[in-house]
């Protein structure tokens, strides 16, 4: 077995790494270790890699899932951030996990992702596929946005306000959730079309199936809308083009905490009763 592990660059997630690398070459198992991704991704070799571990928040996480999804790599999320809706396990608890992982008890989870395209300039550029979301919002400037939306060949509707997030059930709990989004169990395949503070108080959220192809186009001026995906990839847009969103052919293959379901984290992480 030949395990990629992505750490967080902190000193508490790089600790925790070390130790979990010594409990999986005491196992015989083979380790890669790549502490801030950013500068490393140039020397990742994926192809031959059964999982790749990521300790440290869901940041580390969403990067991970991007870069291992098409090589159908599953992930296990070692929780050294802040929320931990994706890193699900608790460090306390990790060693415990990876023995059940390592005994093949734990099953595995197909997360739906979106995959994003601009239209610019008259061509239409691939952006790549994405775990949580697609947001369209403001940059600096504090004036309305005016997007036009479109869920295949039909007008859905012209959004006036902050911006229009497009989220898969995975980042209901994300940006989509503090704009009034609805939570959807994780495993389900829908899209979420969530507006961001709209003029018109009519413009609610949306659950979509996960088959239509959605369209944003952009009817502000240039510079004043921004594209960020998963929270951490961005550009400027210009008036007039078009962002366009659909269920991506790449899963996100994740193994859930076995101690803890969905409704347990929600309760956790939410605070709920």
């Amino acid at each position: 077995m030949k395990v990629l592990i992505f750490v967080k660059d902190s000193q508490t997630a790089i600790e925790t790494s070390r130790k979990i690398e010594e409990f999986l070459k005491g196992k015989g198992i083979s380790t890669e270790v790549f502490v801030n991704l950013r500068g490393n991704r140039c020397r990742l070799n994926l192809k031959d890699k059964d999982l790749l571990l990521v300790i440290g928040g869901d940041g580390t996480f969403l990067a991970g899932a991007r870069l291992v999804a098409k090589h159908r790599i599953p992930i296990l999320g070692i929780n050294e951030g802040r929320f931990g809706f994706l890193t699900e396990v608790e460090k306390e608890n990790a060693f415990e996990v990876l023995e059940l992982l390592l005994e093949d008890k734990l099953s595995i989870q197909k997360r739906m992702m979106v995959c994003a395209y601009i239209k610019r300039g008259g061509k239409q550029h691939f952006l790549g596929d994405y775990l949580n979301d697609v947001v369209v919002s403001k940059s600096t400037i504090a004036r309305m946005l005016e997007l036009d939306a479109y869920a295949g060949k039909d007008f859905m509707m012209r959004v006036y306000g902050d911006g229009i997030i497009i989220s898969t059930p995975t980042g209901s709990t994300a940006y989509a959730l503090s704009a009034g989004g609805p939570i959807v169990y994780p495993l389900s395949e829908n899209l979420l079309f969530v507006p961001i503070c709209p003029h018109t108080l009519s413009n609610r959220p949306l659950v979509l199936p996960s088959g239509f192809e959605i369209r944003i186009v952009n009817l502000s001026p240039d510079n004043m809308a921004f594209l960020t995906l998963d929270g951490q990839k961005g550009m400027a847009l210009k008036k007039g083009e078009e962002i366009i969103i659909k269920k991506s052919k790449h899963y996100c293959l994740m193994y859930p905490n076995p101690k803890r379901g969905f409704f347990e984290i929600l309760k956790e992480k939410l605070r709920w009763g």
